[in-house]
């Protein structure tokens, strides 16, 4: 799986062409097709709410190269990556008609309710568009899950992501240690609980 922030625009473009056509399991069928899948832009997508870490530049963290990002999340307020440094972070990549992530909120309600005072937990909505992931967010853990938009999905790509649901779980020294592809892993709060002590 690459983790460059950027890819190619075709590269991207049959990425996501392919995951709203594989989609979720259920055979529901979902919005959109090739041509409408959200296309890539070398500049990263804004989407983010009140950052869920403190500063890194206030802890001394060293940003991780994987956090370097800029994004807006769905209330519209800029988020910066960095200031999740120095916490292990969940990140939840998720599409607004899928059911299965549907099925995970109160999954990823729970985490965050068990663990946020010790990790950040942040959703991803992308392969939509910005008014179908505010409003699929506004139900899926607002408050104690910060919710970034992706519509172009430039998160998606810089993580490697090629699914939803996944999970991509992250320590304090920001190294994947929980990469979990489509339906995630029942085991979600565990593994984050492990990671926390």
């Amino acid at each position: 799986m690459s983790r460059s922030s950027s890819a190619p625009r075709p590269v991207l473009a049959v990425a996501l062409a392919a995951l709203l056509l594989g989609g979720c399991a259920d055979g529901a069928e979902q919005p959109g097709d090739a041509a409408s899948a959200p296309a890539s832009s070398t500049a990263p997508s804004s989407t983010a709410a009140t950052p869920p870490g403190p500063d890194a530049t206030s802890t001394g963290a060293q940003v991780p190269e994987l956090l370097e990002f800029t994004a807006t999340t769905v209330s519209g307020e800029a988020f910066d990556g960095a200031s999740l440094a120095g916490r292990p972070t969940l990140f939840w990549f998720w599409a607004p008609w899928c059911p299965t992530c549907r099925g995970q909120i109160p999954q990823v309600e729970a985490v965050a309710a068990e663990h946020g005072d010790q990790v950040n937990v942040v959703g991803i909505g992308s392969l939509d568009s910005a008014e179908a992931i505010s409003e699929f967010a506004a139900d899926a853990g607002a408050g104690a899950v910060t919710h970034l938009e992706d519509v172009d999905g430039e998160l998606w790509t810089r993580f490697g992501v090629t699914e939803q649901s996944s999970f991509v779980l992250l320590d304090a020294d920001g190294a994947v240690v929980l990469e979990a592809g489509y339906g995630g892993t029942e085991e979600l709060g565990a593994r984050v609980g492990a990671l926390v002590g």
